[in-house]
């Protein structure tokens, strides 16, 4: 084939064989760069393909690493939260195992309440016909007076008799007793909401000095056999008598 061009380029014009030779050139420098082209095509493809699996795997690490982060944070808050509930319920079967051991002991305590009823008059209390009595060492008020005798379960004396005051005036005490005025002015009235009949009140009283003695307190001033209350302000501070029903 080749032979056979160069013979017929042999016998044509000069000019026509410069253009056939030109047109061929011509043909070979634009072919070459196509198949060029086609190569650096083909490898910018699989660049690009390399650089987004690239990325891809980076984000895959930098999502798995966070994800185990937060697994491992996930653990350790369960680990906390498994050790404070084991302490909780530690903590709870001591405060029922204390609160158990409480109410045995109160139990245990009104027992022997009962049994000291049942034989008279708790100790440190003063017995008087069906009565018990309680005389404080400390002093009160009128108000706190009452709610220390009704913690004890009883409440300050009421006097019933003569016999009954005879035994609280030998007592010799500048003491609190349940009589006040404090609902009605000075319409005078026990703890037990019974009103007063009887009175053993001291000279001049009861005189309301200062317009606010509404309580009364046993207040041995001479040696009259009956007379020894006066009424005193509420919120003074004196000691107290408690009364309470023996067995």
């Amino acid at each position: 084939m080749q032979l056979q061009k160069l013979i017929l380029y042999e016998n044509m014009p000069e000019a026509i064989y410069e253009e056939i030779l030109t047109s061929e050139i011509i043909t070979l420098d634009v072919g070459e760069p196509s198949k060029k082209n086609g190569v650096v095509s083909q490898n910018s493809v699989w660049k690009r393909r390399f650089l987004a699996a690239a990325v891809c795997m980076g984000l895959l690490c930098i999502l798995l690493a966070g994800l185990t982060g937060l697994l491992l944070k996930q653990k350790k808050q369960m680990t906390s939260h498994n050790i404070l509930a084991k302490e909780r319920d530690r903590l709870q079967t001591g405060y029922n195992n204390i609160t158990e051991e409480r109410d045995q002991l109160h139990k245990e305590t009104n027992i022997l309440k009962q049994l000291l009823v049942l034989k008279g008059c708790l100790s440190g209390w003063k017995k008087f016909g069906c009565s018990c009595y309680y005389i404080s060492t400390e002093k009160k008020t009128w108000n706190e007076s009452r709610e220390d005798c009704q913690g004890r379960g009883a409440d300050l004396v009421v006097i019933n008799s003569l016999e009954e005051h005879a035994f609280i005036k030998a007592l010799n005490y500048r003491a609190w007793i349940g009589l006040t005025d404090l609902e009605v002015k000075r319409t005078w009235r026990w703890v037990d909401g019974t009103p007063l009949t009887t009175s053993y009140w001291n000279w001049m009283e009861p005189n309301n000095y200062g317009g606010n003695e509404h309580c009364v307190q046993l207040y041995l001033i001479d040696s009259d056999p009956v007379k020894a209350w006066n009424d005193a302000p509420c919120s003074h501070d004196y000691q107290w008598i408690c009364e309470r029903l023996s067995a």
